[in-house]
């Protein structure tokens, strides 16, 4: 006899044996465990979206200070920090951590002047937010007429828009000392 020839009555039909598990990805359009699929109407998109938008600039504002917006500007306001010996407005125009800062009520080599200006600047850029200055200062010591200059430079960096001097530029910093004739009562 041929078993496979016999034919299956409709009852046993339906039955096929264990169910086939699937294999791979399974199909994304079925519903969730609820049997409920979900939708974002578009209020809901809206109410999310002015969430988001709402939540934009509630940190806080950085401004750059003034006095530090270029590298001409950091090293005219440090000049003038010395000139009114001010320790503190002239640590701000530095580097934090700077250890090049003059002592209080010292102006490094400079006797006490009547005008200080800074003319002649030229930046050379080394990369982009540091920069090389070269520039001329001129003063006139109280009581002298006669007007004394010398060329210096500085190594600026910029850190968070600000302009910091990093620190002097060789033995140009500092000046060959040219001491005053003043005259002496006796």
């Amino acid at each position: 006899m041929q078993i496979d020839r016999i034919p299956i009555p409709a009852a046993d039909r339906e039955l096929t044996g264990t169910a086939m598990t699937p294999i791979g990805v399974e199909d994304t359009d079925r519903l969730g465990e609820a049997g409920v699929r979900i939708r974002l109407s578009w209020r809901s998109a809206l109410a999310v979206i002015a969430g988001a938008l709402s939540l934009l600039g509630q940190g806080e504002r950085y401004r750059v200070d003034p006095r530090f917006v270029s590298p001409s500007s950091t090293i005219a306001n440090y000049w003038a920090a010395l000139r009114r010996d001010d320790e503190q407005a002239a640590s701000e125009c530095l580097v934090a951590g700077n250890a090049e800062m003059p002592e209080p009520g010292t102006l490094w080599f400079l006797p006490p002047t009547t005008d200080l200006t800074l003319t002649a600047f030229h930046s050379l850029p080394i990369t982009a937010g540091r920069v090389l200055v070269r520039y001329e200062v001129r003063y006139r010591p109280v009581g002298v007429r006669i007007e004394q200059r010398f060329v210096t430079g500085s190594e600026l960096v910029r850190e968070r828009g600000e302009w910091r001097i990093l620190r002097a530029l060789g033995e140009a910093s500092m000046p060959e000392w040219k001491p005053i004739p003043r005259t002496v009562d006796i």
